[in-house]
């Protein structure tokens, strides 16, 4: 579900949040370990229904804005 969320624009990482420290291989491995279901601890989410004036996008990837539904917005990993 958290990939499908991402990818439909319902989770976005806020511009506030710190740059991107992670590895390449660490990145890997998280994604991997979400896709196959594994634990991977806690993520912190705000949720609102405000749209924040600007957002990081994952990478090269742009995902769909959605004015006026609640976004959660990551926090913490």
């Amino acid at each position: 579900h958290l990939i499908a969320d991402i990818e439909h624009g319902n989770i976005k990482v806020p511009q506030f949040q710190r740059d991107f420290v992670w590895e390449i291989s660490k990145s890997a491995k998280l994604i991997d370990s979400v896709v196959k279901g594994y634990p991977i601890g806690e993520f912190i989410l705000w949720k609102t229904n405000e749209q924040l004036r600007s957002i990081r996008n994952i990478g090269r990837l742009n995902f769909p804005e959605k004015a006026g539904e609640n976004i959660e917005y990551v926090l913490d990993r």
